[in-house]
């Protein structure tokens, strides 16, 4: 018999069969809760019992609608039914999630809800009234019964109102709607504060008042003219019934005239109003200090600030009041507790980046009523932009004084004396590091000075600046200094540098890694050169024209003039033992022209025109190691070559460095696996690399690749495929960070742009532009699989799921400096104009297989299909690639812009990534890769670096080769472009397609353009050909949930070719080419929940032969589960006193989280625990007899996972 839930008592004797309804749509989800133990919900609003079975439950998150009864199940009339989807099908409900209720078809949409982006439905979210109403934040959770809704007049607020009107109005009440919903006011009343009074309507039926209206009515002309008067001291009610809506009472003895209201409207306290205005926007005095808080100063490079001035008499106190920068749509709130002293000044730190030409704008707290503005230059950005006299004097260019007084050029306050020992005062160290690289002291660019005399020096007033004019010297402040403590630097508190004491801050200006200097002056007016030091290319860290292995260029010994580059910096202290590292920069024209690990070898080149001696000259690895010495009496003459062997100890990943008998050293070359042969140095594009060559050419020249390419094949003019300054540019650079782009296989007309501060952008052409959709518009930020960080999206593709999947090298929010490569992939399925974020479904991290420097790693990513990669005759490890040998339909390709090489992975949903195999792009940089499936071939794309040539690679001898080259555009300038598009023949128009390229650095103001190319000639006149019926086979599968299957579809005739999708409503499983006219589909073990499955099996067609389709059953059952081990908190417990813990492991054998109970039952008693990441402790209380006792352990299973055998412990109670 079916079960029968939400009956009242009057119903419980009707037959099911009797009340079943044929209508789902008077099924309504009721009230969700998603924060605690999530529950959905159902209301049947109909006057039949509704049959639930064969229903499906999904939520925003995507995948497989879930069976929400697996037998019939009837809803009564009025009756409610809740379910948990976490604990039914591990579904959990998040932050603005959505829960829908699907028709037997999985596609039907019976009912959905989407609660606030960014927000929990709790304590639930619920319809007010039940059933029928809006959904509302209830006031509790009512689980299975009605909503506890919260008070419907709660937006209604008492705005306004008069008493008394000396002019002669009349008193009135005036209202104001805060909420973003219409609401009724007829079933309203007024009373004063008369305890003789009855409550009054003062609204007919229907009145209703809409969000940010106001409704007023005059209180003595209410109930026909028989209202109320307001008098001195007098209160005005509003109330829901007994239920008091909002109130205000008149101070005694006092009239409110010429009216009191609310400041602002609806939302502030209430104030004596300079006129009334009884159905209008409430005339309020100003706020209090408002006209003398000014925008003082603006600063927005390398820090983003904006400073606030009072020019009144009394401290104002700004905490709410809001700013905003030329994007006035946002504003930001000023902290709380943000007070601006008479005549004082205050620092806010900006939350939104301010850029070049950029604004701030102040408002009060309402975020409408502008205060102040200001707009910079255009091009420049604001290094100090501030107010000259403070507060009352025009905005120019000015020295950065935050939280003091402006200055200009000249000098406004009196400097600070030059110390008469100053020249006590030496730069003792300096690097170029960044705050990310490897070695730095915490902080970029760091500086070091040293006292070496006898006497205190105080250095404040003092200016720094790079090696640049002085013009550009900065003052110091003493926030900026730091000192050692002994266990690390911590902020100075003193300008006063003690006789041998050190000082160190960043450096006011940025310093260069290929050579620069620093420069330290006095206070301003002597401006005395105190000191000044420089460095060369890669002397003091990081270089852009070689591997550097200095971290800093350091005095040995302290505060003598000899600088040395060291290898560990010492800020703060004594640079003794970094001196112990010390070395001269290596000044040689011999460099290292080819090496392998395998054959033990490295070869030497003199690339100067004189002779250079090269006795007793090393080759040194990683470690530090000598893996060679150069016989005395080697001379190298100019172009010779010299052939180190053996080079001993080398490793597969290694590095190797050339040490001249001095010391110094030159890091030569860095590799992170074994060489093919060899790797050479090679000239590309007027820049050196390093490349893997296919073989060694010692003593001779190298097998360096050839990139001899040829024109573009197509039109040489490009144009600007976006509107200017198209791309959000978060982080105020000037630059829109577009890095990836491709073309929608499924849909053409639609363009996916990947910006690398993490945000996913979904385009359309409208004319000759590409214009972004508008639920998309700014992009959606996209975050990883816990919700948190920022994707450093480089490349993206469009999986065989339809889903978005996303390359990226670190988490620009929480670990910038770290390098993290990861490929994740993203649902864009349920996307709407409230969609404020994307949290990524699945991620795998591919780090150790992609083994680079922070922001050298994954670039562009493509997706290439089974039948393509079997067609072509690739291998793997010299066999054959199949499909069946790994759990997709195909493999995604990533470029690694640090190699240039290419890396096939099979990205399981659920599983594990898995490094196919690893090619080379025939670049030493590669910023994407693009599956070019009409030409059955793959685009890598190297940027400017490279001159914008592309080379196409296609399968020779099982690996992928380049088979031509190709010259950027003509018309297109050298730009960094990470990204390239080609759209399918599909849309071919006289015999070419659309090409698009994105831009990283976002040139003129355009991260897009586009141009043509050529389709293949064709021999002949074009005959188009008469299409083939086709058949369609597909036999039944069995598989445990959490295990991949592989449907088997046959199709005829036996020639066809093309794709095959198998589909679970709308959504696509999974696909995989006609061979042989067998295509096998994979799909994975997480797609369907157990049960029997009806799949529509689709043959797309092909030039050839027509599309077919047909049915597939999937059975998929409970993944088979055991229990692992078992194990007591004690051997020895003892009666009446031990209670015992039983640790139970329990597994699938399909690799699927085992949830629900596990329970151990003690005699005639039975225990339970609920299973968490695939444990469950079961607590055993103290048992009152000795003896040995029998545990029946048993998992019992969940909706996934079949319930275990029963496992037995015996233990022996003392």
């Amino acid at each position: 018999m079916a079960a029968v839930v939400g009956l009242s008592s009057f119903a419980i004797g009707l037959a099911p069969a009797a009340i079943a309804s044929t209508n789902p749509t008077d099924l309504k989800i009721n009230e969700v809760l998603s924060d605690g133990t999530d529950f959905v919900e159902l209301k049947n609003t109909g006057s039949e019992a509704i049959d639930l079975h064969g229903l499906k439950f999904i939520d925003g998150g995507g995948g497989t609608p879930a069976d929400l009864v697996t037998e019939t199940t009837l809803l009564a009339p009025g009756g409610y039914y809740s379910f948990e989807p976490n604990t039914a099908w591990g579904i959990g409900l998040g932050k603005g999630d959505s829960a829908t209720i699907l028709a037997a078809d999985g596609t039907t949409i019976i009912d959905t809800i989407t609660w606030p982006a960014g927000t929990h439905a709790t304590p639930s979210f619920g319809r007010c009234a039940d059933g029928t109403g809006a959904f509302v934040i209830n006031t509790t959770a009512t689980r299975d019964a009605a909503n506890n809704c919260p008070n419907p007049y709660a937006t209604i607020a008492l705005n306004e109102l008069r008493s008394n009107d000396s002019a002669g109005g009349k008193d009135f009440v005036e209202l104001t709607n805060t909420g973003s919903n219409p609401i009724d006011l007829s079933a309203l009343t007024f009373v004063d504060n008369d305890p003789a009074h009855e409550p009054l309507a003062f609204a007919t039926e229907g009145t209703t008042l809409a969000p940010g209206a106001y409704f007023s009515f005059e209180t003595d002309a209410v109930n026909g003219g028989n209202g109320y008067g307001l008098g001195k001291g007098d209160s005005v009610t509003i109330l829901d019934g007994d239920t008091v809506v909002d109130t205000y009472q008149i101070p005694a003895g006092e009239h409110a005239t010429p009216s009191v209201g609310r400041c602002p409207d609806g939302v502030g306290a209430f104030a004596t109003t300079l006129s009334a205005t009884p159905g209008a926007a409430n005339d309020c005095p100003a706020v209090p200090g408002a006209d003398s808080i000014k925008i003082n100063e603006v600063n927005s490079d390398p820090d983003d600030w904006f400073e606030l001035t009072n020019t009144g008499a009394g401290p104002v106190d700004v905490s709410g009041w809001r700013y905003s920068d030329s994007t006035t749509a946002t504003t930001f709130a000023i902290p709380g507790g943000t007070i601006v002293p008479a005549g004082g000044f205050v620092t806010i730190p900006s939350e939104v980046g301010l850029g070049k030409g950029d604004s701030v704008h102040l408002y009060l707290a309402d975020g409408l009523t502008q205060l102040d503005a200001t707009t910079w230059p255009a091009g420049t950005h604001a290094t100090s932009w501030g107010r000259f006299p403070d507060g009352t004097g025009s905005f120019q260019v000015l020295e950065p004084s935050a939280n003091a007084a402006n200055k200009t050029s000249g000098p406004v306050t009196e400097p600070p004396a030059l110390d008469p020992n100053w020249d006590d005062i030496e730069i003792n160290e300096m690097t170029s590091l960044n705050a990310g690289d490897p070695g730095n002291p915490g902080f970029a660019d760091a500086v070091e000075l040293f006292n070496k005399g006898s006497h205190p020096v105080t250095i404040e007033g003092w200016k720094q600046t790079d090696s640049g004019a002085a013009s550009g010297a900065t003052a110091l402040k003493l926030a900026d200094l730091k000192v050692w403590n002994g266990t690390e630097l911590v902020p100075a508190t003193t300008w006063v540098i003690e006789p041998g004491g050190y000082v160190t801050f960043s450096s006011k200006k940025g310093l260069s890694g290929e050579g620069d200097g620093v420069k330290i002056y006095g206070p301003e007016g002597a401006s005395q050169l105190v000191d000044q030091a420089s460095y060369g290319d890669g002397d003091a860290g990081v270089s852009g024209n070689y591997t550097s292995d200095a971290r800093a260029f350091a005095v040995c010994p302290d505060g003598s003039d000899e600088f040395w580059r060291v290898t560990r910096n010492s800020f703060g202290y004594s640079n003794a033992d970094a001196c112990e590292t010390k070395s001269r920069r290596f000044e040689t024209k011999v460099v290292v022209n080819e090496v392998s690990n395998i054959a033990a070898k490295a070869e030497l080149l003199n690339t100067g025109t004189t002779a250079e001696d090269i006795s007793g000259w090393e080759l040194v690895s990683t470690d530090g190691s000598v893996a060679f010495t150069v016989p005395a009496n080697t001379v190298l003459g100019a172009g010779e070559l010299f052939l180190a062997d053996p080079v001993n100890g080398l490793k597969s990943v290694d590095s190797i460095s050339i040490r001249n008998p001095l010391g110094a050293s030159i890091l030569a070359h860095t590799w992170s696996e074994d060489g093919h042969e060899s790797y050479s140095r090679c000239d590309f594009f007027g820049k050196v690399s390093y490349v893997e060559t296919p073989q060694a050419t010692w003593g001779a020249a190298n097998a360096c690749p050839e990139l001899a390419s040829s024109n573009w094949p197509g039109p040489a003019a490009i144009r600007t495929a976006d509107a200017a300054d198209a791309f959000t540019d978060l982080d105020a650079n000037d630059e829109g960070d577009v890095s990836g782009v491709v073309f929608d296989p499924q849909d053409p007309t639609i363009l996916w742009a990947a910006m690398n501060k993490g945000r996913l952008f979904k385009m359309h052409k409208v004319g000759d532009q590409f214009e972004v959709l508008p639920e998309w518009d700014g992009g959606i930020p996209v975050r990883f699989t816990d919700g948190a960080g920022e994707l450093d999206a480089e490349g993206v593709a469009v999986g065989p799921d339809g889903a978005i999947y996303l390359t990226s090298e670190r988490d620009n929010a929480r670990a910038k400096s770290v390098s993290a490569n990861k490929i994740a992939r993203f649902d864009v399925s349920n996307v709407t104009a409230s969609t404020t974020e994307l949290v990524a479904t699945h991620q795998w991290d591919v780090n150790d297989m992609v083994v680079t420097g922070t922001n050298l790693g994954l670039e562009g990513i493509a997706y290439v299909p089974d039948s393509f990669l079997v067609d072509s005759g690739w291998t793997v490890n010299g066999a054959a690639y199949k499909a069946n040998d790994y759990d997709t339909p195909g493999l995604f390709v990533a470029a690694v812009e640090a190699t240039g090489n290419l890396h096939f992975f099979s990205l399981p949903v659920g599983g594990a990534p898995v490094e196919v195999k690893v090619e080379r792009s025939g670049f030493p940089w590669s910023m994407d890769v693009a599956y070019d499936a009409d030409r059955k071939m793959l685009w890598a794309l190297c940027d400017d670096s490279c001159g914008g040539v592309y080379n196409t690679l296609k399968v020779t001898n099982g690996d992928f080769a380049v088979s031509n080259s190709y010259q950027r555009p003509g018309g297109m300038p050298n730009l960094n472009n990470e990204g390239m598009a080609i759209a399918p023949w599909s849309t071919a128009v006289d015999g070419k397609v659309e090409v698009v390229w994105a831009d990283d650095g976002d040139t003129d103001g355009h991260s897009l353009r586009a141009r043509q190319l050529e389709l293949p000639p064709v021999d002949g006149p074009v005959v188009e050909p008469v299409k083939a019926d086709s058949t369609l086979s597909a036999g039944a599968v069995k598989v445990a949930y959490g295990k991949a299957s592989t449907v088997v579809v046959k199709v005829g005739p036996a020639d066809a070719t093309g794709r095959v999708q198998v589909l679970r409503g709308s959504t696509v499983l999974g696909f995989a080419e006609v061979r042989d006219g067998v295509a096998r589909v994979g799909i994975g073990g997480r797609l369907l929940v157990p049960g029997t499955h009806s799949l529509r099996v689709a043959y797309l067609g092909s030039d050839t032969v027509e599309p077919s389709t047909g049915v597939v059953r999937v059975a998929v059952t409970k993944a088979p589960a055991s229990v692992r081990s078992v194990k007591v908190s004690t051997s020895k417990p003892r009666v009446k006193r031990t209670k015992l813990t039983v640790t139970v492991r329990v597994a699938s054998t399909t690799g699927v989280p085992a949830t629900g109970k596990v329970r151990v039952k003690v005699g005639s008693k039975t225990y339970s625990s609920t299973v968490k990441n695939g444990v469950a402790k079961v607590k055993i209380p103290k048992q009152k007899k000795r003896g040995t006792k029998k545990l029946s352990i048993s998992y019992a299973g969940s909706s996934t996972v079949e319930k275990s055998k029963t496992v037995v412990k015996r233990v022996r109670w003392r």
